[in-house]
């Protein structure tokens, strides 16, 4: 299945802009280019439905990356309890038709709103390790985690529960300890 990989969404002159490329392309050029669906539903229902969809492109995985308030609030939604109701990743046949129903509710949408509406936590996780005399901090790239000497070189985790994950991935993750920035 092909997604929208989005660099930059805009609003002007009340027209939807987005600079993205496909994911089954390749090389990735980003074009700057209106889209005529959101900008149909800017213009006819406001801004907050607009913000809706596009949160709703975000959690059906049709819009991906970029470092915006969609995918803050994305963040966040997947961390609400509330959340598993309708999340479409559950697997397949009754019970994802059930979450499919549940999709289409007004309740699903009030908690795409609530999700807009509520910060990213202000508490701050890093993986550590010790070695020898050494303090160890991980940071995790695409392809792979990098040890460094700099706390502020570490990956930052907004959730312990993320961080936790995160050094089960890799080859000797039960050494390392996940810490509370201050």
């Amino acid at each position: 299945m092909s997604y929208e990989i989005i660099k930059s969404i805009k609003v002007k002159d009340n027209k939807v802009f987005l600079a993205s490329s496909s994911n089954n392309v390749s090389p990735k050029y980003f074009n700057e280019w209106e889209c005529k669906s959101l900008t149909k539903i800017l213009q006819d229902k406001g801004r907050d439905a607009l913000d809706l969809e596009i949160l709703k492109q975000y959690e059906s995985g049709n819009f991906q990356r970029g470092n915006n308030r969609y995918t803050r609030a994305l963040h966040v939604l997947r961390h609400m309890p509330e959340h598993k109701n309708f999340d479409w990743r559950c697997g397949w046949g009754a019970e994802y038709d059930e979450v499919e129903k549940r999709r289409q509710t007004e309740e699903f949408d009030m908690l795409l709103l609530k999700a807009m509406k509520t910060l990213l936590p202000r508490e701050k996780y890093v993986l550590t390790c010790e070695r020898g005399a050494n303090d160890f901090y991980m940071k995790i790239t695409r392809h792979r985690a990098k040890y460094r000497t700099n706390k502020s070189e570490a990956t930052i985790f907004r959730y312990q529960g993320d961080a936790k994950s995160a050094k089960k991935n890799f080859t000797g993750g039960n050494d390392w300890e996940v810490i509370k920035l201050i």
